[in-house]
Formats: C-alpha cells, sequence, structure tokens
C-alpha cells in the first residue's frame, strides 16, 4: 500500500454464482492505486470488470477476497455515512440516476442536510455554487431532471455528487450515453473540476481516446484482470501488451491515410469458462506454447512503473501485430 494514495484497491476479487455450481470471476485479483489529486483511467471491453471494480469500491459489491482502503483505513462491508459520502459515483446514464419527481435544488439540498455539510441558512448559496461549478445557471435549481438535456442532466449528477466534498469521485462511462457534441463539454468540465477542486477521480471508459485526454495513469483490464498498468504516455507510446495494442490500432484515426480493420480479433471468451493460461491468447497475435499453458504475472515492463502481464512484455511487436 502506498502511503501517497488516497485509495488502495489490494488483490480484489469478486465472483458470482453461475450454473452448474460455478463462479463467474467478474473481476481477478486486482490491485490498483490512486494518488490523491490524480485520475487513474480505467480501460478494457464491456465486460472487462471495470465497472464491478468500481461498484467494489463504492460498497456495492462486496469482494469475495482483498481489501480496499481509504487514507489507509480498511474500507469493510458496513460503511459508515462519512465513508459513503467520502467515495461518489457519477453514472453512465444521467436520467436513471436522478429523481424525476425532485427539482435539482431539492435533491442538492436533501444531501446538504443529511450530512450536515451548511446551515440552513447557507443551503441556498451552496446550491447555487454547486451550479456554477459544474456549468449551469442559478435558474436550473427550478427544474426537474425531464426538463433538462442528457448533457445538463450529466452536469446535475455530477453537482449531485459533488455536493457531499467527497475524497474520491468515480466516474462509470459518464460521455458514453451523450451525443459526441455534448461529450467534449463534459469532460472539459471534469478536467475543469480536477484542477480548481484538487479531486482524486477514477474515469472509467472503453474510449482510449477519451482516458487519454483526462488521465494521469491508466489500467488495461482483460477478463476481470489488470493486464497492463502505467503512466498515461507509457500506456499510448509504448504499450508493452498485445491487448493494449490492439485496442489502441482500433481507435478511429481522423488522418489515417486508408480505414484500416480493427485489430481486435474476435469476442472475449466466458469469465465463467476461462482459458488456460493468459486469457487474452485465443485472440492474441502474437500468441505461443507458453501463453496456453502459463498465465504471466503482472511485472516491471521497462522504467516508472509500467507493468504488463505477458510473456514477451520486453520484447518488440512482431510483425502479425503490426500488420
Amino acid at each position: 500500500m502506498t502511503s501517497g494514495n488516497v485509495l488502495n484497491v489490494e488483490h480484489v476479487s469478486v465472483s458470482f454464482p453461475a450454473e452448474h455450481g460455478r463462479r463467474l470471476w467478474a473481476v481477478d485479483d486486482v490491485s490498483l492505486g490512486l494518488e490523491r489529486g490524480t485520475v487513474l483511467g480505467i480501460v478494457g471491453e464491456s465486460g472487462s470488470g471495470k465497472t464491478t471494480v468500481a461498484r467494489s469500491i463504492t460498497g456495492q459489491e462486496v469482494p469475495s477476497s482483498g481489501e480496499i482502503f481509504l487514507d489507509g483505513v480498511p474500507l469493510d462491508a458496513h460503511r459508515s455515512r462519512s465513508t459513503n459520502r467520502a467515495i461518489q459515483m457519477v453514472f453512465q446514464d444521467p436520467y436513471a440516476s436522478l429523481n424525476p419527481r425532485l427539482t435539482v435544488r431539492q435533491v442538492l439540498r436533501e444531501l446538504l442536510r443529511i450530512h450536515h455539510l451548511v446551515s440552513r441558512d447557507d443551503e441556498e448559496e451552496r446550491c447555487r455554487e454547486l451550479m456554477r461549478d459544474v456549468g449551469l445557471p442559478p435558474a436550473a435549481l427550478d427544474g426537474k431532471p425531464g426538463q433538462f438535456s442528457g448533457g445538463q442532466r450529466q452536469r446535475i449528477a455530477i453537482a449531485r455528487a459533488l455536493a457531499v466534498e467527497p475524497q474520491v469521485l468515480i466516474a462509470d462511462e459518464p460521455v458514453s450515453a451523450l451525443d459526441v457534441s455534448v461529450q467534449a463539454t463534459i469532460l472539459q468540465l471534469f478536467h475543469d473540476l480536477r484542477e480548481r477542486l484538487s479531486l482524486s477521480v477514477i474515469f472509467i471508459s472503453h474510449n482510449l481516446a477519451v482516458v487519454r485526454h483526462l488521465s494521469d495513469r491508466v489500467a488495461v483490464m482483460y477478463l476481470g484482470k489488470i493486464v497492463e498498468e502505467g503512466e498515461r504516455e507509457q500506456i499510448f507510446s509504448d504499450p508493452r501488451h498485445p491487448y493494449t495494442r490492439s485496442l489502441l490500432a482500433s481507435v478511429p484515426r481522423l488522418h489515417a491515410a486508408s480505414v484500416a480493420p480493427p485489430r481486435l480479433r474476435g469476442e472475449p471468451p466466458s469469465p465463467v469458462d476461462r482459458p488456460s493460461g493468459c486469457a487474452f491468447h485465443p485472440r492474441c497475435p502474437r500468441a505461443e506454447e507458453i501463453c496456453a499453458r502459463e498465465s504471466p504475472a503482472l511485472l516491471e515492463a521497462g522504467d516508472g512503473g509500467h507493468l504488463a502481464a505477458c510473456h514477451f512484455r520486453n520484447e518488440p511487436p512482431t510483425d502479425l501485430e503490426d500488420s
């Protein structure tokens, strides 16, 4: 556990019962650290375990094993109100996460009163301040969720999370349900809030371009495991895992000379029936016999805390990966 981290996830696994007495391992021995005032991006395909990691951090899922620490204090299954307040989540669908019968003012005031954050006399000013923080006019306090656009609703959801003054903010695909034209404004809002409020953020997305825009450090997940982790430019400039390279190769490029087919082949296998050895080997252009036999550990790949779970993490890409 690193003392400079506000949050530590240590060897966390989350499993669920499956048919015929088997277990579905949604998260498998994941360790992560979030340094105070930074943004950690978590990326991977749908079903890679990103959201389950987030839900275990917020207490919505109880880990089957492992521990989670906030400021060095372990978080158990029965969390106090102050602990729940310290970790807040912004969800993918802002409309589903907001009470349609309450005005924005009612939503925010309820939180301020439950957590005794300001006096009754100061509630209105705090609500207006939260609107300013997320780029909405004070008049928005009188509206209900159904009266706002998707982007405005997400801003309201962010204001609700900020109202309780969290130590950690988890954003789970917060722009994927929005129009492309709106996504950039919400991403800029996250960037501005991080700078002004020194927020510690876990930003979850399948979109690598989004993660590169915001994150200081990036963790890449595949089938419940972290397969690569490093500083932002380490991941994007010098990826060491074939899965990370495949994800990067699949990102559309505006000025590409020609449109290349996505290099990530096939669909992820079932987490109930995981492949032997490295779980990525059935889809990997670099795979050799050892990959089906032995599961690689997450080890140093280069300098500066760059980690990769690949038997060939310190070797250059093959012609098959570059083709």
